[in-house]
């Protein structure tokens, strides 16, 4: 998964679990910038980021690359048609 449906993806689960970002980043101890600049897409986090968020939200990096290859295949397929 890229950028910016990354930063869509973890704005969607933190906002799902009911977080602020501010929320966010007191069980990921990563600063409210950054959070701000993955969840708009002006940066690509680091694979470390990735992990300590989603390790926050209560989410896996696996569960969020299938979720990103199902997205990828269907509008693949619906470029097809």
């Amino acid at each position: 998964m890229k950028q910016p449906e990354l930063g869509k993806k973890i704005s969607e689960l933190r906002k799902a679990k009911g977080l602020t970002q501010e929320e966010l980043v007191e069980k990921c101890n990563i600063n409210v910038r950054t959070i701000q600049r993955i969840e708009t897409g002006e940066v690509t986090p680091r694979m470390y980021t990735i992990k300590t968020i989603l390790a926050a939200l209560d989410h896996n990096l696996d569960a969020l690359s299938e979720e990103g290859q199902e997205q990828d295949e269907s509008i693949s397929n619906h470029l097809k048609d």
